[in-house]
């Protein structure tokens, strides 16, 4: 294909990959300006006999599957077409590339970061098997990075629908990341991802795949009988409660792994709580302490994802003024954990404490000064998020937010009411 090349309207400008089916392009969408990325089949491919009816039925798939995922953690389908002689699949544009370039000894994330790549990565196929997806070919090419620990899973080409219990042929998938249950042929649940993440968790760690060999068959019979060195034997600084993580999400056997996906959330976290993170406060931390809101009950984990990459956190000592009365007020705020004075003109109107909102009204009145100051009674953690930040959440987070905070206000408002009635009786 001679580059630019327009179809339809996006200008595809650059080849960025290769799949099994055709190119991956990076494309404008001459409409709106947004960059995307346009995967094709080409036509030599589809003129080619050993483009057989399984690689179509694996194109179709991920075309299937066009405004189906919707999760920060997952790349986005925009629209597909396919048709008896040709294809296209356009998809949001991930920039930072894929991490592959972090499996290298020599460019190995920080442990920390690990973690929190492997926890968002469990949230998005958690995401997936709620609506009966199962992924098939987790590895690090199909993790794509936006910056930093924000990654988002990709090629969902491979997936089938669990509930359709569909029997797997061993072709499809990487050899090196698939489970024993998955190279022989017998039917893949989420375990069978697990263990896919378990050994692309086991690569960023170490620079290496616990099984290596120089053929297949080597590598498959090594996947069937081979017993797995920890990470910490190949890096230093592997805790042993990582080593435990990893070997059981690994496990040959289905039943000895996690029997969810949100029992190996709950140990990646609590390895965080043990102090993997380190003074800052990680992404795993931030979305445990607002999945745990009860404000926020109502919010699905995807919006709950929306909310993290939507806000700033700090922590602040005793003492320290939040917010001063009569102040411009451009964000709003959630108390985390610790507690606040709430005071106006000197006088003590309230006391906050962990998971109340403050702030709201600048929110809801707009070009209004701050209402009252406040002041942190003890260390607390208060999550930040800018007006314009939430503007640009999706609609129904956006809408399912201004809700929780009305409710908030409400039931601050009749405990006011409550108060002024017992004081003048």
């Amino acid at each position: 294909m001679e580059l630019p090349y327009r179809l339809g309207k996006y200008e595809l400008d650059k080849l960025i990959g290769i799949g099994a089916t055709g190119g991956v392009y990076h494309a404008l969408d001459t409409f709106t300006g947004r960059e995307v990325a346009v995967k094709m089949i080409e036509q030599a491919v589809l003129r080619d006999h050993k483009f057989d009816e399984a690689s179509r039925k694996q194109f179709l798939n991920e075309a299937a599957l066009a405004g189906k995922l919707s999760h920060p953690h997952v790349v986005s389908i925009l629209e597909a077409s396919v048709t008896e002689d040709s294809g296209c699949i356009v998809m949001e544009y991930v920039p930072g590339g894929s991490l592959v370039r972090h499996t290298y000894h020599d460019n190995l994330l920080p442990i920390v970061d690990v973690l929190q790549v492997i926890y968002k990565c469990c949230s998005a196929l958690e995401y997936a098997f709620s609506q009966g997806i199962v992924h098939r070919d987790i590895k690090p090419g199909n993790i794509m990075v936006v910056s930093g620990t924000n990654v988002k899973i990709t090629d969902f080409g491979s997936s089938v629908f669990y509930k359709e219990q569909i029997r797997q042929a061993v072709t499809e998938g990487t050899p090196s990341y698939m489970s024993l249950e998955h190279i022989k042929g017998d039917s893949v649940t989420h375990l069978s991802d697990m263990y896919s993440l378990g050994i692309v968790a086991y690569e960023l760690l170490t620079g290496r795949l616990p099984f290596e060999a120089d053929t297949l068959i080597k590598l498959l019979y090594d996947i069937s009988i081979k017993m797995v060195e920890p990470p910490s034997a190949r890096r230093i600084g592997i805790p042993p409660e990582l080593d435990k993580i990893i070997l059981k999400m690994i496990s040959r056997n289905p039943e000895d792994r996690y029997p969810t996906w949100s029992a190996l959330e709950a140990e990646i976290a609590k390895l965080g709580r043990l102090g993997m993170s380190g003074q800052d406060i990680s992404d795993s931390e931030k979305f445990g302490i607002l999945r745990a809101i009860p404000e926020l009950s109502e919010f699905p984990d995807p919006e709950i994802w929306e909310l993290v990459h939507a806000s700033k956190w700090h922590k602040l000592p005793a003492g320290a003024i939040a917010l001063r009365e009569d102040e411009p007020g451009q964000s709003m705020y959630i108390l985390a954990s610790g507690t606040m004075r709430v005071t106006k003109q000197g006088r003590l109107l309230n006391v906050i404490k962990g998971g109340e909102f403050f702030g709201e009204m600048a929110y809801i009145l707009r070009g209004t000064g701050r209402q009252a100051t406040l002041e942190a009674m003890s260390n607390s953690v208060v999550a930040e998020f800018a007006f314009e930040a939430l503007e640009k959440l999706g609609i129904d987070c956006e809408l399912r937010f201004v809700k929780s905070l009305l409710r908030s206000m409400t039931k601050r408002l009749v405990a006011a009411d409550l108060s002024i009635v017992r004081m003048y009786g």
